[in-house]
C-alpha cells in the first residue's frame, strides 16, 4: 500500500491500524498531543539540538583516505569556513562545550597550527575558487587569543581562502578579557560581526553560572563595540536559566534594545547530561532550571518583545534589528551546506560527510606540525540528506514549501507528509494554505522536534513498503 493511500483507523484495542503508523508513534514520538495548549504540551520532550545528524562513523585511516578524497570535490552551493578556539578562562555552569584552560603561551602556537593548516590546503579542489559566503570563529572563546594572533588569524583566513565580497566574518566571543586592544585587532584583521555570548545582563545571575564581568562592564563594552561603527554586534540571550524569573529575561530584552545593538540571538537553556549544570542541579547547588512550560512562556514573551521593537525574524532564534545583521552562518549550518573546518574540536560538512577534527589542542597542535590533518572522523551522509537539508533549512525559517521539499527529496513530499502535517494542524503546531506551511507559535517553539519528525516519518514508511 502506498503511503499517501493509507488510511487512519482505530481498532477495538486502541492500536492505530495504519501502515508505517504504531501506537508509540500516535502517543508522541511522531503525532502531538490534542485538546492541550499546544506551546507547552505538545509533545512530552524537546527533541536534540540539532536534528538528523550523520550516518556512519568511519576513523583511523580510513577516515582521513575518505577526507582527502572529498577534499579533491569542488564545494557546491554557499558554504562557509568554520574556526575553532577551543580554549576558555573560565567554565561556565551551563556550557556544554568546554574544552580546554586558555594559556597565554598557547596562543601563538595554536594560531600557527590553524594558518600552517589552512596554506596546506589552499591549493586543494574543496577550498579552490568557489567563494565562501560566512566564515565563523567559534569556540571556546576566540576572544580569549592574544591581540596579534586575533589580528593574524583573520588575516591568514581572508588570505588563503576565495571570500566572496560580502563575506559574513564573525568573531564569537565574551566580554571577559575583550578590551579595545583585541577589539581594534580584530576590525583590522577584517571581521564585520561580532557575537557577544551575553546569556543575561543581571550581574548576581550571570557570576551565578561563572560570568565574570558585571552589567556595567558588558554594557560599557557593547557600547565601544558599537561606537567603532564598523561592524554588526550581536548578542546572545538565554532563557530558562536557573533563578531566572520572567521579570528578568525581560529586563535583558529591555537592555538590549536600549542599547541599540544589531541583532539578538534568543536560545533556550539545554541541560546537557553529565555536565556541570545538570551535576548542580541534581544536588542542589544550583536554583531550578524553568521547565518546559515555563521556557514556553519565555519564548512566547521573547517573540512578543522582539516583534514590538520591529525587529526583523531572521531564523527561530535569530533577530535583526538594523541592515547589519544578516545571520548568513547559522542557516547554512542548518541547511548541512558545506563548510571547511579547522582546529580542534572544529566540525564541518563536505559533500554531506560531517568531518570532525581532534579535540585535544595538544594532539591537534603536533599533527598539524606533523603535516597530517589533525581528524577524528568522518559521519557519511544521511540516507535522506537531501530531505534533511531542504526540511532543516525551511522549518529554521518557519515555514515549508512542500514543491521544493519535493523536489528536493525525490517523492512527493505533500503526500508522503499529509498524515502527520493534519494531525500537526488539528493539535496547532502549524496552518497550511494549499501547498505551503506555516508554524505557529507553538509550532515555532518545538520546531526541532517537528524537524525530526518528518525525518523519522519518511525513514520508518520506507523500512515498512520495503518489508
Amino acid at each position: 500500500m502506498n503511503t499517501a493511500q493509507a488510511r487512519t483507523q482505530t481498532s477495538p484495542s486502541g492500536r492505530i491500524n495504519r501502515v508505517g503508523m504504531t501506537t508509540r508513534a500516535r502517543e508522541g514520538e511522531w503525532f502531538a498531543r490534542e485538546g492541550v495548549d499546544p506551546l507547552s504540551e505538545a509533545f512530552e520532550r524537546k527533541r536534540a539540538v540539532h536534528a538528523g545528524m550523520g550516518g556512519g562513523m568511519v576513523t583511523g585511516e580510513e577516515a582521513l583516505q575518505l577526507h582527502a578524497a572529498l577534499m579533491e570535490r569542488p564545494r557546491q552551493g554557499k558554504s562557509a569556513v568554520y574556526v575553532h578556539i577551543p580554549f576558555c578562562e573560565t567554565k561556565c555552569i551551563y556550557c556544554g562545550f568546554y574544552i580546554a584552560p586558555y594559556r597565554k603561551e598557547v596562543s601563538a602556537s595554536y594560531t600557527d597550527a590553524l594558518l600552517d593548516e589552512m596554506r596546506r590546503e589552499r591549493g586543494r579542489a574543496a577550498v579552490g575558487r568557489e567563494p565562501v559566503h560566512a566564515v565563523y570563529l567559534g569556540g571556546g572563546t576566540p576572544t580569549a587569543l592574544e591581540p596579534k594572533d586575533l589580528e593574524r588569524l583573520l588575516r591568514g583566513i581572508r588570505e588563503n581562502m576565495p571570500l566572496a565580497n560580502d563575506c559574513e566574518i564573525t568573531v564569537e566571543g565574551r566580554i571577559h578579557n575583550f578590551g579595545p586592544e583585541k577589539m581594534r585587532a580584530a576590525v583590522e584583521g577584517g571581521a564585520n560581526r561580532f557575537s557577544i555570548g551575553v546569556q543575561t545582563f543581571h550581574t548576581r545571575l550571570r557570576q551565578s553560572l561563572g560570568r565574570v564581568c558585571s552589567r556595567r562592564e558588558v554594557t560599557t563594552a557593547l557600547e565601544r563595540l558599537l561606537a567603532m561603527d564598523t561592524a554588526a554586534v550581536v548578542v546572545d540571550l538565554i532563557y530558562g536559566l536557573p533563578g531566572q524569573t520572567m521579570r528578568s529575561w525581560e529586563e535583558d530584552m529591555r537592555t538590549f534594545e536600549s542599547l541599540g545593538l544589531d541583532g539578538c540571538d534568543l536560545y533556550q537553556l539545554n541541560v546537557f547530561p553529565g555536565g556541570k549544570l545538570d551535576r548542580a542541579l541534581k544536588s542542589g547547588a544550583a536554583a531550578p532550571v524553568a521547565d518546559i512550560p515555563m521556557q514556553s512562556r519565555m519564548f512566547r514573551r521573547g517573540v512578543e518583545l522582539m516583534t514590538d521593537m520591529r525587529a526583523a525574524r531572521l531564523s527561530i532564534s535569530h533577530w535583526g534589528r538594523t541592515a547589519r545583521e544578516r545571520n548568513i552562518y547559522n542557516p547554512l549550518m542548518k541547511s548541512r551546506a558545506d563548510c571547511l573546518a579547522y582546529g580542534a574540536g572544529a566540525g564541518g560538512c563536505l559533500q554531506g560527510h560531517f568531518c570532525f577534527m581532534t579535540a585535544d589542542p595538544s594532539d591537534y597542535m603536533a599533527r598539524s606540525r606533523a603535516g597530517e590533518k589533525p581528524l577524528a572522523g568522518v559521519a557519511r551522509p544521511p540516507l535522506q540528506l537531501a530531505l534533511m537539508r531542504s526540511l532543516s533549512e525551511q522549518l529554521e525559517r518557519g515555514w515549508l514549501d512542500l514543491p521544493r521539499a519535493t523536489r528536493a527529496a525525490g517523492f512527493d513530499a505533500g503526500a508522503e507528509f499529509d498524515p502527520l502535517l493534519r494531525q500537526w494542524e488539528r493539535a496547532g503546531l502549524l496552518t497550511r494554505r494549499r501547498n505551503r506551511v506555516d508554524l505557529t507559535l507553538a509550532g515555532q517553539f518545538w520546531q526541532v522536534n517537528l524537524v525530526q519528525g518528518l525525518l523519522d516519518w519518511h525513514m520508518h514508511n520506507q523500512k515498512e513498503e520495503s518489508i
